[in-house]
């Protein structure tokens, strides 16, 4: 997957905010995305003061894994060192998204993760989703980003009790769209659960649907269909 510019890479973070926040995923200020800067030695994300509706490309900060602030206007996000920790010790990560995701929140309150009870869910089970419970704190210190970094491992996202989750990808538009296909997981899982003895696929069903599944391609139509209802609602952001 070639590498994008700056430029694009601040216009895709801006959009992928809108796109969360479309999604259900805003929480006032809280909650961000980001991806590693061009020079490989800081990160780009959005200002702490701004929800993820609110953002353009132009409000973006670049910031270094040192947390000062290399360009841009703006105070960094207090949890500037959960993406510092990822981007500098994990190259296969391109980009991150943390939102305080509602019904994945939920499920894990449950003691649960991700299981299969819609398409979306097999892909999560197929690849898993760790829980991270050890802690519920803001992610304030590298030893906590990276402790919830070791607990998601190889898989594209994890899910911190009463906290939030963390997707990653090797594009904006994959952690994204994997944030916005977690929750929509979660929410199937919820719902299932309230309606009775819910049944979740079967092992081997579930890890077949999971893995075949063409999510590249579902990642770019999701993604191209958010863009479409945004250019709809604010033709401004896009001028």
């Amino acid at each position: 997957m070639p590498s994008a510019s700056d430029k694009d890479l601040r216009f895709q973070l801006a959009l992928a905010g809108r796109i969360l926040a479309y999604a259900g995923q805003a929480d006032a200020i809280m909650g961000f995305a980001g991806a590693r800067a061009s020079d490989g030695k800081s990160f780009w994300m959005k200002p702490m003061t701004l929800g993820l509706d609110e953002v353009r490309p132009g409000d973006l900060l670049r910031i270094g894994y040192d947390g000062k602030v290399a360009e841009g206007a703006g105070r960094p996000h207090n949890e500037w060192v959960f993406f510092a920790s990822l981007f500098k010790d994990h190259p296969g990560h391109l980009a991150a998204v943390h939102t305080h995701a509602p019904y994945c929140l939920a499920v894990a309150a449950q003691g649960r993760t991700i299981e299969p009870f819609d398409q979306f869910g097999t892909h999560f089970y197929a690849h898993g989703v760790p829980l991270f419970e050890e802690s519920p704190d803001r992610v304030y210190t590298f030893e906590l980003a990276e402790a919830i970094l070791k607990r998601m491992g190889a898989s594209p996202a994890v899910i911190i009790s009463y906290h939030g989750i963390l997707t990653v990808g090797r594009s904006v538009r994959e952690a994204a769209m994997r944030a916005v296909f977690l929750e929509k997981a979660a929410q199937t899982q919820l719902l299932a659960y309230q309606g009775g003895s819910a049944r979740p696929l079967s092992r081997e069903l579930a890890t077949g649907l999971g893995k075949n599944a063409p999510y590249d391609l579902l990642h770019e139509f999701y993604w191209n269909y958010y863009e479409r209802q945004l250019r709809a609602k604010d033709p401004g952001f896009f001028a």
